[in-house]
């Protein structure tokens, strides 16, 4: 019960984001919403430094040692905290320095003060290592509710960008409170203004690589829409960030199947070798080749799908979205892949895939984007997913196993046999 409160709020965050979006993205336009595409791409790495990792070191501290759970609470906020206002310092300077327009200079510093309210989260990590993750998850879902409004309801008052900008440092604000509010109602202990300078070393020498792979994993999602505006222009990006957010959407499906059944992959693996096998290997297929029909779907239809979500201005994205949707069935094969490395206790391997991606895209990307343009980023990110998600398991010794269970997944081979 616990983990469908999280997966329930998880969902309901993912889907208002796709939807909202595409109401925002038919208002502004693709020039209006590739510069917001813009300033959250830049923020959203930031976000993931000044965590500092808190989502899995905190909640494992907090379950391991109870009795100290003000201590570890309050540490790590003031870390957070500290953190946060660290990465504000420097991405003020960064966008200072490097970016030339002073209105995306504006929308990415309003922006970026929601770095501040995400040291709240520590209430939902409390929550969480007490398996009571219903309260913040309850919370949050509340929070996202009244953001999405604001927001649409900006789009009915036919607000300019500013105001968009505002209502996404007010969500971040919002979860803060709401979270707050429910930690007093609650009764939790209280944490504000605690701090152990032992704990704050012990956290930060566990949050270095956390650090790294959160960080990587977010420029890998975000770097293409970065350089697109910065080797294009903004218009490009806004076509770009459509055609991405529909591909997005889809990526939802193997997630949520992949997670909803890691308890019984478990329990297999535990229980029955062969049937462990050969039932990953039907999942593998399952998603792989949903991915494959998807993906001919929107390649015929990719004109239409582009028109109903965001409108005639939006047409040229029909292209890329044709492009980027072939990626979704090597984007399943890393998604089920994840939960592989999980169960078998490989998850450093996450880590290592995603520094190598995010290498990877990032050189395509710069031969590719200044001679095909947009097409030429959605090509890249094609090449990075299947060369992460498919062709680097065969480098790897240990992924025997995994080879041999995507290759027979992806031609329909259900037996133990490779």
């Amino acid at each position: 019960m616990n983990s469908s409160w999280m997966f329930a709020e998880y969902c309901l965050k993912i889907i208002s984001a796709i939807f909202v979006t595409i109401y925002i993205a038919r208002y502004l336009g693709p020039e209006d919403f590739g510069v917001l595409s813009y300033a959250l791409a830049v923020v959203t790495i930031f976000m993931a430094v000044t965590r500092l990792g808190m989502e899995s070191i905190l909640v494992r501290e907090l379950a391991r040692h109870t009795e100290q759970a003000k201590d570890n609470m309050g540490t790590a906020f003031m870390l957070m905290l500290v953190a946060a206002f660290i990465g504000l310092l420097v991405l003020s300077i960064l966008i200072y320095l490097f970016e030339s327009d002073p209105h995306t200079k504006i929308y990415i510093w309003i922006i970026s003060t929601g770095l501040v309210f995400q040291s709240f989260l520590v209430v939902d990590y409390g929550f969480q290592a007490q398996v009571k993750a219903k309260y913040s998850s309850v919370a949050k879902s509340v929070a996202i509710g009244i953001s999405s409004l604001i927001k649409v309801s900006f789009v009915w008052m036919q607000a300019d960008l500013l105001l968009f900008a505002i209502a996404y440092a007010l969500e971040y604000a919002i979860v803060g409170l709401l979270l707050v509010i429910t930690h007093f109602v609650k009764k939790q202990p209280r944490f504000l203004f605690l701090f152990q300078k032992d704990l704050a070393k012990s956290f930060l020498k566990s949050a270095w690589p956390m650090v790294l792979s959160a960080v990587s994993a977010m420029l890998y999602m975000r770097i293409d829409q970065i350089m697109i505006k910065n080797m294009l222009d903004v218009h490009q990006l806004g076509l770009y960030a459509a055609a991405t957010k529909i591909y997005e959407g889809w990526t939802i499906v193997p997630y949520v199947l992949s997670i909803s059944l890691l308890p019984a992959i478990v329990k297999l693996k535990a229980s029955s070798p062969i049937s462990y096998e050969t039932n990953l290997t039907k999942l593998f297929s399952l998603l792989f080749w949903l991915g494959i029909i998807v993906a001919t779907i929107t390649t015929l239809g990719g004109e239409w799908i582009i028109g109903v979500s965001f409108g005639a201005e939006f047409i040229e994205a029909k292209s890329v979205l044709a492009i980027v949707m072939w990626t979704a069935a090597f984007t399943a094969l890393g998604t089920v892949s994840a939960r592989y490395f999980t169960v078998e206790g490989m998850e450093k391997k996450i880590a290592i895939r995603t520094v190598f991606a995010l290498i990877i895209n990032v050189i395509i990307n710069i031969i590719l984007i200044p001679i095909y343009g947009i097409e030429g980023a959605a090509v890249a990110t094609l090449i990075t997913i299947f060369i992460t998600n498919y062709l680097f398991n065969y480098v790897d010794k240990e992924l025997k196993q995994l080879v041999n269970i995507c290759n027979n997944a992806i031609l329909l081979r259900f037996s133990r046999r490779s």
